[in-house]
């Protein structure tokens, strides 16, 4: 995994970023908070490196995870001593493989299998954002597609061999446009796990678009 500060003032709290596969931290960058925010991505290992030593000088820590880093997030912490404050969940499951409650396998394998394929990659944003229009405003990530495609083929890998890890949310937010990991699949998962608020938004699975600061992001859903 690789981690990075978008925010560092010294604040006593601290806002744990998962963010989604293939992604970096340009998609939380101009996000705003009262909290340092450390972004993590890349789930080509889950091992915690300097992650765990950052939390640790906190006194306040806050989770949000977004799409494959809803199920990273919550194996990364399963066996960790951290309590989190608050712990949001946005578009994802603890189950990134399944035909009833993630993305299904044959989809799954599809994109690992075609990711070096220009149009394949194309296709994938304008469902992540919502439309063309939305995917052009979509940050653009520093990384390869190869580096990509190697972390959605070993996430595919982790979570084949692991049993479905311990959930450290309290609420969980999914977009009824949501065309990467269906709104029907996330719904019936959530609605198995009574001890996370659940709430139904009008979002695709890129949930970022138009919003200035992290207030906005755990407002979401709040009304619903």
């Amino acid at each position: 995994m690789k981690t990075q500060f978008l925010i560092r003032n010294g604040s006593r709290g601290l806002l744990v970023f998962f963010n989604g596969w293939s992604r970096d931290g340009a998609d939380a960058a101009g996000l705003k908070s009262g909290c340092d925010v450390l972004e993590v991505h890349d789930y080509s290992d889950l091992e915690s490196g300097s992650l765990f030593g950052f939390m640790a000088q906190y006194d306040e820590l806050h989770l949000a995870a977004w799409s494959l880093g809803v199920w990273a997030a919550a194996a990364v912490f399963e066996h960790s001593s951290f309590h989190f404050d608050t712990a949001l969940a946005l578009n994802g499951t603890l189950h990134p493989v399944h035909p009833d409650c993630g993305i299904a396998p044959e989809i799954f394998d599809g994109t690992v299998a075609n990711w070096l394929l220009p149009a394949a990659r194309e296709r994938f944003l304008r469902r992540m954002a919502g439309s063309a229009e939305a995917a052009q405003r979509l940050p653009i990530p520093e990384r390869s597609p190869e580096d990509q495609q190697t972390e959605l083929a070993a996430i595919r890998g982790f979570s084949s061999e692991r049993a479905v890890p311990a959930n450290p949310y309290t609420r969980a937010v999914s977009g009824r446009r949501d065309r990467i990991i269906p709104f029907a699949a996330q719904e019936n998962f959530w609605r198995t796990r009574p001890e996370t608020a659940f709430a139904a938004v009008d979002l695709p699975h890129y949930p970022f678009d138009g919003l200035s600061c992290w207030e906005e992001v755990f407002r979401l859903g709040k009304n619903a």
